[in-house]
This record gives C-alpha cells, structure tokens and sequence, in this order.
C-alpha cells in the first residue's frame, strides 16, 4: 500500500498510522495472557511502549535484585511480553508470570526463611518424638541411601530442599493450565539434563516442578525429577538465556539481567564459601556463552550485587536497592527500545476460565497405593478446580512417609469440553532403604553417644516403613525397633519394641542402674499439624524376675514451627502419658514457642511437666535429665512430679546453606515436688552460642546457677533421649 506525500498533512498522517497498524499486526507475537489479574503496569501499555522480554539470569539470593527491576518496570508502565528465566531467575520471573506484583512477590520474599527452604529436610520429627512416627528425611550428619536391589540410589545432594517445592506448590496453586504460553505473562525457564548435559527449555507441564529443576544447584540441592530426567540447574547451560528468549518470542527487544557482573573477575575476599567457589567455577566455564548472549540483548542490566554471597541470609532490602537502582540507570534506553516494540496481544480468557475436573489419577506408585489415593479425590471429578483444596491435599499426600516429594499437573481432557482437566498427582518416592550414622557429645553429662539407624519402606505394603535404631554410650546401651503400617485417611497402626540399659545420677541419692525392656501398640490419627496416638504399652524393669507393668499410653504432637533446624516463628507441643498397672501414671509434656521481636529478634520460650512415682526409681521425675536446666544434666533433682520454664532472647547473626549461628540470653527455672508438694527448686541464667544445621548442631554455653556456680559447656550433635520413664 502506497500513500503520497503530495497530499496534506492531515492525509499524510492518516497515512503513517495506517502503515503503522498495519506493520503493527503483522509483527510475530507470543500467545495471549491469561486475564487473571496482570501485574501493575503489564498488559495495558502505556499508548505508545510496546512489550518487552525479560531475562533473568540465575544468582541465589542475589536474585532478589529481579524484584526491584520489576519494580521499575510497573512504574515506568512497561508491558512485559514474556519471561525467560534461569535458577533464581525462574523463581522470581515464575512468580510474575502468575500474577504477582513486584510488591507481592518481595512481601513474599521478606515473610520467607529463604535458606531454610533448602535446608529444610521436609519432615516435622521432633528427635525425641520420632518413636511416635515413621522416620523422615534423614536429619543426620551422614546417612546413605539404597533402592530395593540394594544399590546406592543417594542422596544426589547435600540438600534436598523438599520444602523449596512446597513452597512453589504454594504460590503456583492456583495455575490451572499446563501451558505456560497461557499465563498472566507466558514464560519458560531453563535447566540441564545431568544425564545428557543438554539444555531443557520448559514451557508445558507443573510450573513448580519446572521452576524447582531449574533451581537445582548441583551438588548442593537434589536434581529434580521432570518427565524421566533428571534436571539441574540451567546456569549449566545458559545462566543468560537470551538466545533462547529471541527464539521464543521473535520481535521483541529483550531486557537482560546479568548478576554475575559486567565481568567474571572477583577479588579473593569475595569467596566466602564452597558455593561461591563451586558458582565462580561454573561462570567462569560459562562466561563465552554469557557474553555472547549479552551480544543479542538489547539492553542489559548489572545490579551491583557482586559483595553478596550466592547464598546470603542478608541484605535482601540492599540486593532489591541494587536491582532498583540498575533499572533506574538505564530506565531511558529500557523506554527507547520498547517504543519501537510491538504491543503485547490483548488479554484473553486463558487461566481465568472456570475449569471443571474430569478425572483424578496418580502416577509414581503401584496401582493399589495409586488408586487408595485416586479414591480420597474422587468427589472433585465434575466439580469446579478450587486451588485451596489441591494444595491441602498435597500436604496430605506429602505426609505419607514413603513419599518424598509430590506436585500436581492439569492437563485439557481428552475428548472433552475446552473447559475441562484431567489433574494428575505425580509422586516421587522416598528411598527403600536408608543408613545414618549420628551422635551426641557433651561435657555437661555422661549421656554421650553414637549410633546407627536404619530406616526401610514399602516391605509388606505400598507405605508401610520399619525403623531399627542402635545406641552406645558411657555406661549405656539400646535398641529400639518399630514398625508403621501404610498412612490411610490420616491414620495408621504402629508398634515398637525396645530395650535399654542406663545409668542415672540423682542428686542426693545413690547412683543406680536400671535395665529395661518396652512393647508399645499405638493407633496414630494426623490432622494438619497435629499427631494423636492411642494405644496400649508395656514395661519390663529387670531381668527374669523383673517387674512387669501394662496399661493405656496417649501421645500427642502439635508443631508449627516454621523451620526445624532454624525456627524463628511457630510453636510445639509433645505430652505423652501412660498409666502403667492402672496405678501409675507417668507423663512427660512440654510447649515449645518462637515469637518475632523487633530488630530480628525472637523470644523463645518453654514450659513443661514430668510427673512418676519418686519411691520407684524407674519412674521418678528427674528434673533436669533431658537438659531442661544445664545446670542439673549431670545431677538431676528427683520428685513425683517436676515443672521447669525457660525464657530466652534469641538472634540468628548469620544464615547459611548450611545451617546458622544464633546466640540466646536465656534464664531458666524448675521445681520438683513429692504429691504436689514443692520440695526443691533450681534456677540459671547464662549466654548459649549454638550452630544448627544440616550437618554440624553444636553449643557452646555459658551458665551461673543458684548454687553460684559459673559452668562452660558445649553440646555437639542432635539430642536425642530414650522415652525413660515411660515405656
């Protein structure tokens, strides 16, 4: 089409526009948004600014830099016309491709243990109440895995950052499409196959899945599973992945955000950990793939972020800063080339659609666990998707012991209506078989030791588990061995059988030994955070001629807590109580609580009560045995019935990958009393360093009690105490 410029002005304009529109409706474009609720700024355009591709590259925390180049983007009203993202980068680019606001997603961000979604192991075992449970993940310092032919099947990784996945189910829920294209903002994200070494672009299937591989640091967070290969981290393969992004969505210029820096060249104090060598190493096999990928880009971004560690527990408001501030430098040359840009498509229905669930299926376990499932879920087929109800029922299949990780994928129905979905819960298994080596030192007591556990699954049935459990200390020795029948509509049978052989050091009285031999019977009922269990035990003091008693034990968990190993918000609660021969009755209960304080502050707090029979000297109620006062370890206080409470101001100064280091000023107090009566009482007060972690658990302690004793102490390990007095 021709249009002269002999005409007026007026007609010359009308003719510009025209060649305009029409070049502008020729120009490729990605498929249409999803009208679920665009981000600020994304998806209307501001007249004349057309779309814009992201691509943001991988980093750890220093990722949240990204944020604050989204953040910028909003204000300026720059629609974003697709994603690209790697590792970090798939993370936060995931997230705004849902929907979320760059606000959002940094509130997201500042209410999140970060680190402790990859420290965190994913079980909830209290390592005194785990004879109450199956074992989980192995929270042990060494621990080996094997399948069923008893080849060595792990662990990949020093991590296996199960909750990461969770909370990527969390955020994703309510996605219900498995074509990424069909997002708010259509998107992909990069991993490598470990075992080819190939770039895997994802752009269908489970987003959180997809987002979890591409997040996968090799040998540091186990490879993912996605659709039979295992995945890492795309930082591998394209930790820049602007080719890519040019690929998928031709026509539009491409917004680069490079953490690594302008250049790969760091000064020796900036390696402050393996992951920051074993991530140097990595840029530096990169680096030509990088730079020629920052060729293709139309603009790229630095985010002064090179003082962070990859790994860093601090700083977020300061990396955000950066990422602002670099989006800021070069906001001008971010408006220029989108001017030029054609304008993302209009809105179209995509995930907004109400879509009807047609069926439910489960793959990863044999058909009968398969279909045990399939049948919980069955009332969902013909109803309406509901996003709060999927992520509730995968905490619940996630509790199931034999199953490590789970996600769920909506797939359009096959010779169906456009608006229905068949959903499917893919399940990964935990290992068959699983080794661990731990221990406990300390010089407060002489309850030190070591010893092996071993944990096996699936034996008589899909999700029933068998524990064996093996201690040697000072003067002491046991073994306990359990079992666990398959986790069904909440519930499951389990029973254990122990057999232990102790010192004990009252204060005041003789020291004694005592052999003892334990049955338990137990029917455990989960409901969300909370475990019951009833049942019958038994206990055995002595040999031959020992003495016998039998009677009902109740056992109950409550645990919000929202990390084990580095809690800093949530709180728990453990009673157990059995009342042997009907005539005695012996309990243990404690309430545990974290509670936020200004300036990363938290007050921790715990209160507890041990009633026995202070004239049997297997059921007294020792004050002090398990550590409640440091002071009394070595030598507790007997009665019928003991109390104590702690009080403590707690700070975590520094979070790593591999745990922490925290100091508390804490005061305890307790009291032991004979009927009721207070017959003695103790107090302390002290300063406690401890490091809790994955791999190394230690304290070191500063204590004055009221006898005006001044005590250093140290603790190395988890500790982990025989259910003494009960059975």
């Amino acid at each position: 089409m021709a249009c002269s410029t002999k005409k007026n002005g007026a007609i010359e304009v009308v003719c510009m526009v025209l060649l305009a529109a029409l070049l502008g409706f020729a120009a490729p474009a990605p498929l249409a948004w999803g009208a679920k609720g665009s981000p600020p700024g994304v998806g209307g355009g501001s007249g004349r600014r057309g779309g814009v591709v992201l691509v943001l590259s991988g980093g750890g925390t220093k990722g949240f830099a990204h944020i604050g180049v989204l953040k910028v983007l909003e204000r300026e009203k720059i629609p974003v016309a697709g994603i690209v993202g790697t590792s970090i980068g798939s993370v936060i680019g995931g997230l705004y491709a849902c929907g979320y606001s760059a606000d959002e997603i940094r509130e997201i961000v500042s209410e999140t243990n970060v680190l402790g979604l990859l420290a965190d192991s994913g079980t909830r075992v209290k390592p005194d109440a785990g004879e109450h449970r199956p074992a989980g993940e192995s929270v042990r310092p060494y621990h080996m895995d094997f399948d069923k032919s008893f080849k060595r099947s792990g662990p990949l990784g020093m991590l296996p950052a199960v909750s990461l996945a969770s909370f990527l189910v969390k955020y994703t829920g309510h996605i219900q499409t498995a074509d990424f294209n069909d997002l708010p903002i259509p998107f992909a994200c990069v991993a490598a196959d470990l075992g080819t070494g190939e770039e895997v672009v994802m752009r269908s299937g489970s987003l959180s899945s997809s987002i979890r591989a591409s997040a996968s640091i090799p040998g540091l967070t186990e490879p993912w599973p996605v659709d039979g290969r295992l995945l890492v981290d795309g930082g591998l393969v394209a930790n820049l992945p602007v080719a890519i992004a040019k690929d998928i969505f031709p026509g539009y210029p491409v917004i680069a955000v490079n953490l690594s820096g302008a250049s790969i060249a760091k000064p020796n104090e900036r390696f402050r950990s393996m992951v920051d060598v074993m991530m140097q190493t990595i840029d530096i096999m990169t680096v030509d793939r990088i730079k020629s990928n920052e060729l293709m880009a139309d603009v790229v971004l630095y985010p002064d972020v090179s003082e962070f560690s990859m790994l860093d527990a601090s700083g977020y408001d300061v990396i955000y800063q950066r990422g602002l501030d670099a989006a800021l430098a070069n906001a001008g040359r971010i408006i220029a080339v989108s001017e030029g840009a054609p304008p993302p498509p209009l809105g179209s229905p995509g995930v907004s659609l109400v879509r009807v669930v047609r069926s439910v299926r489960v793959t990863g376990l044999n058909r009968g666990a398969a279909s045990d499932i399939e049948s919980e879920y069955r009332d969902w087929e013909g109803k309406p998707y509901d996003a709060e109800k999927v992520n509730h029922a995968l905490e619940r299949i996630a509790k199931r012991d034999n199953i490590a990780t789970v996600d769920v994928d909506t797939y359009p129905a096959e010779d169906g209506s456009p608006d229905e979905v068949d959903m499917v819960f893919s399940v990964e298994k935990r290992p068959a078989y699983e080794i661990g080596v731990d221990g406990y030192a300390t010089n407060l007591h002489t309850r030190r030791w070591a010893g092996i556990t071993f944990n096996a699954r699936d034996i008589a049935a899909d999700g029933d588990s068998a524990n064996f459990d093996l201690r040697v200390g000072d003067d002491s020795w046991g073994a306990a061995l359990g079992y666990f029948t398959p986790l069904r509509d909440g519930g499951q049978w389990g029973v254990s059988l122990g057999a232990r052989s102790e010192k004990f050091f009252p204060r005041g009285m003789d020291e004694y030994h005592l052999d003892r031999y334990s049955l338990r019977g137990m029917y455990y009922w989960e409901r969300n955070d909370s475990r019951v269990g009833f049942g019958i035990a038994g206990d055995r003091i002595g040999g031959r001629r020992g003495e016998t008693k039998v009677g009902p034990y109740f056992y109950y968990n409550r645990d919000t807590l929202d990390n084990l190993i580095i809690p800093s918000r949530g709180y728990s609660i453990n009673s157990q109580i059995w009342w042997g021969d009907m005539d005695t009755l012996v309990s243990r209960s404690n309430f545990t609580a974290y509670l936020p304080l200004m300036n990363d502050l938290h007050l921790v707090t715990n209160v507890g009560l041990y009633t026995g029979d202070k004239s049997h000297r297997a059921y007294r109620a020792l004050l002090g045995d398990r550590e409640e006062l440091f002071s009394l370890a070595g030598n507790p206080l007997p009665g019928d019935e003991a109390a104590w409470a702690h009080l403590g101001v707690g700070k975590y100064f520094y979070n790593s990958w591999w745990g922490a280091v925290r100091g508390e000023l804490f005061a305890s107090y307790g009291i032991v009393m004979d009927d009721w009566s207070r017959t003695a009482e103790a107090w302390e007060a002290g300063l406690a360093l401890s490091v809790p972690g994955q791999f190394l658990n230690g304290r070191l302690l500063l204590v004055y009690d009221d006898d005006n004793e001044l005590t250093l102490g140290f603790t190395l390990g988890n500790p982990k105490w025989w259910a003494s007095p009960l059975p």
